[in-house]
């Protein structure tokens, strides 16, 4: 820019960094922001640009030191650029920098105005400290400032958010009658937030009078409830919902499809849980890791291994990273099914891959060879267990200690109860306890 001796305007430089920005080009923005300093032009308005948008990508680091940038060079800072810092802290939780922040605005004679209040309220509720947020509204009221439709919805998001739905229908009512119009965002909040409690009756009142009041339910809105349904094994009230969604001619995105997969493959409906797959594939999506994993899970539970293995196979072949779910779920089925090869198999690629295992693999392992009789492997796996500090559960000791028993190997039995002592794991009753009761008895016997 200064080798060819143009001075461009404020106006041209504002928004050619905003077209970098736009591109994610943010060290191009700040070498042309670095020459336009140099040269003088950049204005308060500039300093903005790239506040807001570091704060919004979540490069507090690079926000703040451009903020201190900005004192060195004189420039004061506008509400605007109080705003974008206070969202850089308050995406970040650091809500003592934030109150920080909004005190010093007063000092400096800079008024805070309805996107201030909202940004700290968002913040306030991240940092899941609802009241402190509610509290801002008073701060509000008695500054003269109203609430706009987004304070009202961040604040019925958070009264949702910190499961406090007793609380939801009267804190809507006096917002309604402040002259507040409940949008979808609004009846969204609502639904959701009764559904993760588990008020289904209640989202689906919200649902009605969320119709009644003339808003159209998003899609937003249908993956809440085939979630809810998924969740609480009605599948057929989120079929009824898929097809609500398919007729209104809108999409669901990959984590509703893997809710339905899940909530069949649970079942053992897998000609169902089979057909959403190939739905999903019709609509355009891409299968990821979880979905492929809900199918191998359904399948491992029904001990249907060889298409459970075709679909790793198809995993691989679309270039999809199996992850440690993958592999513990194929093991484990493996072994139940006794194709101990094969689980071994899968086992060493996985650690080839540098995947580690953890407890949950080591117990699949340990109660698989411990099925199969090979309770030398299912010893190995506990020794290297503790080569890989990998801290091993009660389970695997409780089986353990009762393959020796059945064995009459008692010694060893005393000797992994008694490291399992050591190692702080309290005997969890029943299958420790008989072992040793049973080994005692057959000693006694034996030796009388």
């Amino acid at each position: 820019m200064r080798q060819k001796y143009i001075l461009p305007s404020v106006f041209t430089l504002n928004l050619v960094i905003k077209c970098f920005l736009k591109d994610n080009k943010w060290k191009e923005a700040l070498d042309l922001f670095d020459e336009a300093v140099e040269l003088g032009v950049p204005n308060v308005l500039t300093y903005n640009i790239l506040l807001n948008w570091f704060s919004q990508v979540g490069r507090v680091k690079e926000a703040r030191e451009l903020w201190d940038r900005m004192d060195e060079m004189g420039v004061k800072p506008s509400v605007a650029s109080y705003n974008s810092m206070l969202l850089g802290h308050c995406k970040q939780g650091d809500m003592d920098l934030a109150a920080t922040l909004y005190t010093e605005m007063s000092k400096r004679g800079l008024n805070p105005n309805v996107v201030t209040f909202t940004t700290l309220m968002d913040g306030y509720i991240r940092s899941k400290d609802f009241d402190k947020a509610h509290d801002l509204v008073e701060t509000m009221r008695n500054l003269g400032i109203t609430c706009n439709e987004y304070t009202f919805n961040t604040l019925i998001n958070g009264l949702c958010m910190s499961g406090r739905m007793s609380e939801v229908s009267n804190m809507l009512r006096k917002f309604m009658d402040e002259g507040f119009t409940p949008t979808s965002m609004t009846f969204n909040s609502i639904i959701n937030g009764y559904i993760k409690a588990g008020m289904m009756s209640s989202a689906l009142s919200t649902y009605q009078q969320m119709l009644k009041n003339g808003t159209s339910p998003t899609i937003i809105t249908y993956t809440s409830f085939i979630h809810g349904y998924c969740k609480n094994y009605c599948s057929d009230l989120a079929v009824k919902m898929l097809n609500e969604v398919k007729r209104k001619g809108l999409g669901l995105d990959i984590a509703a499809y893997n809710a339905l997969i899940v909530a069949f493959s649970k079942e053992g409906n897998m000609s169902g849980a089979r057909k959403l797959f190939d739905d999903l594939l019709k609509a355009g999506l891409k299968p990821n890791a979880a979905i492929y994993n809900s199918l191998i899970t359904g399948y491992k539970n029904l001990y249907k291994m060889e298409s459970a293995i075709e679909l790793h196979e198809q995993m691989v072949e679309e270039g999809i990273s199996c992850d440690l779910a993958t592999y513990t779920t194929l093991i484990d089925g493996l072994l139940k099914v006794g194709n101990v090869n094969f689980a071994l198999e899968l086992y060493s690629d996985m650690v080839a891959k540098g995947i580690f295992p953890d407890d949950v693999t080591f117990t699949a392992l340990t109660h698989g060879f411990f099925r199969n009789g090979d309770i030398e492997r299912a010893q190995k796996i506990l020794d290297d267990m503790e080569e890989k500090d990998v801290r091993p559960n009660v389970i695997i000791y409780n089986m353990l200690i009762n393959g020796y028993f059945r064995e009459g190997k008692l010694q060893e039995a005393f000797r992994l109860h008694d490291k399992m002592l050591e190692r702080g794991i309290v005997p969890d009753g029943a299958s420790t306890v008989e072992a040793f009761i049973q080994g005692n008895l057959k000693e006694m016997v034996l030796g009388g």
